[in-house]
């Protein structure tokens, strides 16, 4: 699919460490990739080439000409976060970090959201405990975001149902939400679709956007 096309379609991949040429076969546009208990990603390793987790997703996007948003745990010279990367056409467009950890772990949160701009759309990410921040998703929704992928390694609960379903119909933007095992998705109504291998989401072009100003009185 391209720009302006009238859905997308996505694989979502909750089997697989990391994704494999297998996985890129088929009619669909973009392939998300969950947790899926990887290794973490070591950018020291990276950078002097003791590993090449990073190189090989890149190959892979390139040789299959699909995007791929991968879920892994990153270790920046001993700083913990748990992140997802994009790729598309042989690139890293970039690594989305976790803005939010609630539970005391050994993870880091990071200060910023990101949106990928690709080949089939605007693309917001959103990592573990965004889960249950709504202004990071409401944030995404209006720079843009045609569809958000939320990448999680909790296990199946109502509730997270529940919150991307809300967030699909207060915002207006479908929502792909992994978990340990599986994945849920809700359309821009605010319906999820039924449990498929390709999931075809409808992005809403069409919205009002209102803002509000608050006076602030000392």
């Amino acid at each position: 699919m391209k720009k302006g096309d009238f859905s997308l379609k996505i694989k979502v991949d909750f089997k697989n460490a990391f994704p494999k040429r297998d996985d890129l076969n088929g009619e669909f546009d973009l392939l998300v990739n969950g947790f899926n208990g990887c290794e973490k990603v070591k950018y020291s390793k990276e950078l002097n080439g003791q590993s090449t987790t990073l190189k090989q997703l890149c190959n892979l996007s390139n040789k299959y000409k699909k995007p791929i948003v991968s879920a892994f745990e990153t270790d920046n010279y001993g700083t913990q976060k748990r992140s997802a990367g994009v790729f598309e056409n042989g690139k890293l467009l970039g690594i989305s970090d976790a803005t939010a950890v609630i539970d005391n772990c050994d993870f880091l949160p990071s200060s910023t959201c990101k949106l990928y701009d690709l080949d089939v759309g605007k693309i917001g990410v959103a990592v573990q405990d965004d889960l249950y921040c709504f202004n990071l998703f409401k944030s995404l929704a209006i720079c843009g975001s045609e569809i958000i992928i939320c990448l999680t390694n909790f296990t199946k609960k109502e509730i997270n149902s529940i919150l991307i379903r809300a967030y699909s119909f207060l915002l207006g933007v479908p929502i792909v939400l992994t978990f340990d095992g599986g994945c849920l998705v809700s359309n821009a109504n605010g319906f999820l679709l039924e449990e498929s291998q390709i999931y075809e989401v409808l992005p809403n072009f069409e919205f009002t956007l209102k803002t509000t100003k608050t006076r602030l009185f000392k």
